[in-house]
């Protein structure tokens, strides 16, 4: 892979790779593992056998998480939290002709967050995430003072968050906040990697309903649809590449979550109607633009396989207990092989009756014969084998999927 391998695959590449190669998952593990063996550190960017730091935060943690939570556990799970604790707990240093670990990571432990004064202040909120899945590993591996340590950590994302505007707004180390702030223009992929403060302010994976709560419900729903009106006649890209200068951009990693938030505020329909608009619009406009935005080692190829089956995984799977979230499959059929490895079943389904273009909104849903209300469902539902039946239809049922939210793992 090329020196931005894991930096936000926990929205394509690991969800796939977790559930149709698991054994791919497993090689990547074992292979950080023997880099961490090697120089005593994970590899966020390995290219060459050198650590790059080309992109920020430590996202091949959680890789490491969601492949032991997902099942797949065939290496030494004690050394490979050890591996996390050290990648995510120490300043950064030279290894070789490269770096590995956080260089913003000393003003983070100061402040809490990075000052936009100190360092890239988005950080706060990619540092806050993998410190989350750092928590839920060492939850699951009964380590209850590291668990606390990073659950901890893992709330400071709310330091970033100004309540008043209800973005995520730069922040001085004085405390103060960014003057005249503008979310698409301040600091613009400067402070806000690859991205602007409207998108980065979503940037809170691991705890969705907590997100809307604290910027406000209806600010965060009203938000997020504009979002995707305005981006829609653009087919979610970015002229040039600009990124940061719109709000849905399916060509770049910041936004490739966002389809799917509507679901955790009892908005399913919204799930399914702008999955399916990013699929229909962004990919398959005739071959010249198969591969548009940053494809990334196949980033943009995983999400639309997420997508097309109408399965995703909006913490990247590394919750104690994983989660599938339903969206809008594409196709009327599909059979995953799972090859009953790691445990698992030999296939599961997804049948989505009457799916096409205009039939994209979910009626109603069995998992192995019994009813489903919810919008998600338990992945060792999935792992097991089994099959999930959906009715599609042309209009939103604003009933379905609204019952019974998932708890938010802490």
């Amino acid at each position: 892979l090329g020196c931005d391998a894991f930096w936000n695959t926990f929205w394509n590449l690991n969800q796939f790779w977790n559930l149709v190669t698991p054994e791919w998952t497993s090689k990547w593990v074992r292979s950080q593992l023997a880099m961490y063996d090697a120089t005593g550190w994970l590899a966020k960017g390995p290219a060459g056998m050198e650590y790059i730091p080309v992109m920020v935060a430590e996202h091949e943690v959680p890789l490491l998480v969601s492949a032991y939570q997902m099942g797949i556990r065939d290496y030494d799970a004690n050394k490979a939290f050890a591996a996390i604790d050290k990648t995510i707990s120490t300043p950064a240093a030279t290894v070789g002709k490269g770096q590995a670990g956080n260089p913003d990571f000393t003003a983070y432990m100061q402040y809490k967050y990075v000052p936009y004064d100190k360092g890239r202040f988005s950080n706060t909120l990619e540092f806050a995430y993998d410190d989350w899945t750092a928590a839920q590993f060492a939850k699951v591996l009964g380590k209850t003072s590291k668990y606390k340590e990073y659950s901890s950590r893992s709330l400071w994302w709310k330091n970033a968050i100004d309540t008043v505007t209800g973005y995520a707004r730069m922040r001085k180390s004085d405390g103060s906040w960014f003057p005249d702030f503008d979310p698409f223009k301040s600091g613009a992929n400067e402070h806000y990697v690859e991205g602007n403060a409207w998108q980065l302010t979503f940037f809170v994976p691991q705890d969705v309903p907590g997100l809307a709560a604290t910027i406000g419900k209806e600010r965060f729903k009203e938000r997020l649809a504009w979002g995707f009106k305005e981006s829609e006649p653009w087919r979610f890209n970015a002229p040039n590449d600009a990124y940061w200068d719109y709000p849905v951009i399916q060509g770049n990693q910041q936004s490739m979550h966002f389809a799917f938030l509507f679901n955790w505020v009892q908005q399913p329909w919204l799930t399914q109607k702008w999955s399916r608009s990013i699929v229909d619009r962004y990919y398959g406009y005739e071959l010249a633009n198969a591969y548009l935005g940053d494809e990334d080692q196949g980033q943009m190829s995983a999400w639309f396989i997420m997508a097309a089956i109408g399965l995703f995984q909006v913490d990247g799977g590394a919750r104690v207990d994983p989660i599938y979230e339903i969206a809008s499959p594409l196709y009327e059929n599909v059979t995953i092989d799972l090859g009953g490895q790691y445990g698992r079943g030999k296939k599961f389904e997804i049948e989505a009756k009457n799916a096409s273009r205009l039939n994209k909104y979910v009626q109603s849903a069995t998992l192995n014969g019994k009813k489903l209300d919810a919008f998600w469902f338990p992945a060792k539902t999935l792992l097991a084998g089994g099959k999930l039946v959906l009715v599609m239809g042309p209009e939103p049922n604003y009933k379905w999927g609204i019952a019974n939210p998932p708890s938010v793992a802490k």
